[in-house]
């Protein structure tokens, strides 16, 4: 048995199912390969190359290094690259590899991964560019599933740059290449990319997968994912999960790295929200931190419960959270390094540009109080040696018009205030995570619950977890505690009471106890 409020969640969850499936009966089609019963496990490039240094060659070692690593054993068997893979389309509208990095074309990298007992995975975008201008599948969804499927591909993701943020037409897109690879006749989990938790009602009819946030490349967005999935847990179940993005390992080299307690605090919470388990960091060079962390089968058997039940916070003391409407380039969706970038160019512009109006006035004033001193043809310029030519007189005369230092001004200063604006939303827009502290609680089979104690404030904080706490989990009285992440027996509480590091420090806990009676 279990308490009130998971059963509330648990019975949300099937009221969910149960309109998708009704949906289904009156005609309406849904993904139907019989996968992802339990939250995907594996690798993704993103957050370890970007798009510096991808090809053939390093993802053949990424493989052999995942089964010399013995990750392949712990579930971790789906090897995805991420966008920057494909440099044009064909004329008949097919993918066409990036030469350079995959001279062998993706058949033969695909047999290679398959032979190492993995699976492979690809990208693409539902828009007609993806976020790295590569490429997109819009209109040609049925050219690249088939193309897929020929390769023989067992994961897509499709993201959702250079597209429509509106919802009815974002779920025609994702729809038509649900459709697409249905036809195909190939098992191959699909993983939308859209970054909004409004995908989650629907999402289940759409694909196995659906982001339902922001980019995790910095700690303040974890906490976003976090605090949107909240409400999302009637949504998740077998054969398809909310998705709040990949792990990020704490590799300084890799393109995006967390402190190696928030690597372990964001494996702990993504297990207890059955969330995906693909890890975003540096596989050939990984921390033996983050190899301790992702290797905890503990951990990982909470994640994969077959129960398939997500988590949901019994107790919060963070302030109350609304999810933002994320559409790419948006400056609360950016990713870091997108905006880094964009920081550098509107600083440079502000800078030219103030510069410029700056000398521009200055000539303003000079030309206001100089008596007009015109020049006939063939006279020479006080300022000039040399009788002028015609184009050169011309210039110089167009130089000292007092309309064209204007007309130049005027631009200017129409562009720096929007140049501004934006620089000022980019950073202002940012999301931040507050000094706040959850207890979030999964029911798993069998009647044990985990239960993760998470601290986002930046100073240690005494987290507990009393007996109404513990109530809301389903027990009656005392339990037994074990800490999964150190791997050893707490013995029996009637609290749980814990100082729970600052900056993401986190506690995950197998508990288990009399059940209270439904």
């Amino acid at each position: 048995s279990r308490s009130m409020v998971l059963f509330a969640g648990r019975w949300r969850w099937s009221g969910a199912r149960c309109l998708l499936l009704l949906a289904a009966a009156l005609g309406a089609r849904a993904l139907d390969n019989g996968l992802g019963l339990t939250p995907q496990m594996g690798y993704n490039t993103w957050n370890d190359f970007r798009c510096d240094g991808l090809s053939s060659d390093v993802v053949m070692k990424i493989a052999d290094r995942i089964v010399e690593l013995g990750l392949d054993k712990l579930g971790f068997r789906y090897l995805n690259i991420d966008d920057c893979w494909s440099r044009e389309l064909s004329a008949d509208g097919l993918m066409i590899e990036d030469p350079g990095s995959f001279p062998d074309g993706m058949k033969a990298l695909v047999d290679y991964v398959h032979d190492r007992g993995l699976l492979f995975g690809i990208y693409t975008c539902r828009g007609i560019r993806t976020c790295a201008f590569r490429p997109g599948s819009k209109d040609l969804e049925h050219h690249h599933a088939n193309q897929f499927a020929a390769w023989g591909i067992d994961y897509v993701k499709e993201d959702s740059c250079f597209a429509s943020n509106k919802h009815a037409q974002a779920f025609e897109e994702y729809g038509t290449m649900r459709d697409a690879l249905n036809a195909t006749g190939r098992p191959i989990f699909f993983s939308l990319c859209g970054w909004n938790a409004w995908y989650a009602p629907l999402g289940y009819g759409l694909g196995n997968s659906w982001r339902i946030a922001p980019d995790c490349d910095e700690w303040d967005n974890v906490y976003v994912a976090v605090r949107t999935n909240e409400a999302l847990a009637e949504f998740a179940g077998p054969g398809g999960w909310n998705d709040p993005d990949m792990l990020v390992g704490s590799h300084a080299d890799a393109a995006v790295h967390f402190t190696p307690q928030q690597v372990q605090t964001q494996f702990s919470l993504w297990a207890v929200m059955a969330s995906p388990l693909l890890i975003g960091s540096s596989i050939l060079r990984m921390p033996a931190s983050d190899l301790a962390t992702y290797s905890n089968e503990e951990v990982i058997r909470i994640n994969q419960d077959p129960l398939g039940v997500q988590g949901e916070p019994v107790w919060s003391n963070c302030p109350p959270f609304t999810p933002r409407d994320n559409w790419w380039m948006a400056p609360w969706t950016m990713p870091q390094d997108v905006a880094r970038m964009w920081t550098v160019a509107l600083c440079t512009f502000l800078v030219v540009g103030i510069v410029s109006q700056v000398s521009l006035v200055r000539a303003l004033r000079v030309l206001a109080a100089a008596p007009p001193s015109p020049s006939p043809p063939g006279v020479h310029d006080p300022v000039d040696t040399q009788p002028m030519l015609g184009p050169r007189r011309r210039l110089w005369w167009c130089c000292r018009s007092r309309l064209f230092l204007v007309g130049l001004l005027v631009p200017l200063l129409l562009l720096t205030v929007p140049a501004l604006l934006m620089l000022v939303s980019i950073h202002a827009m940012k999301p931040h995570a507050d000094a706040c502290q959850q207890v979030w609680v999964r029911p798993l089979e069998g009647g044990d619950v985990a239960i993760c104690l998470i601290n986002f404030a930046p100073q240690s904080a005494t987290v507990t977890c009393d007996a109404a706490c513990l109530a809301k989990a389903g027990f009656a009285q005392s339990v037994h505690v074990r800490d999964v992440v150190a791997r050893r027996d707490m013995g029996p509480f009637d609290e749980v009471v814990l100082d729970i590091p600052g900056d993401g420090g986190s506690v995950l806990l197998r508990v288990t106890g009399k059940r209270r009676p439904d």
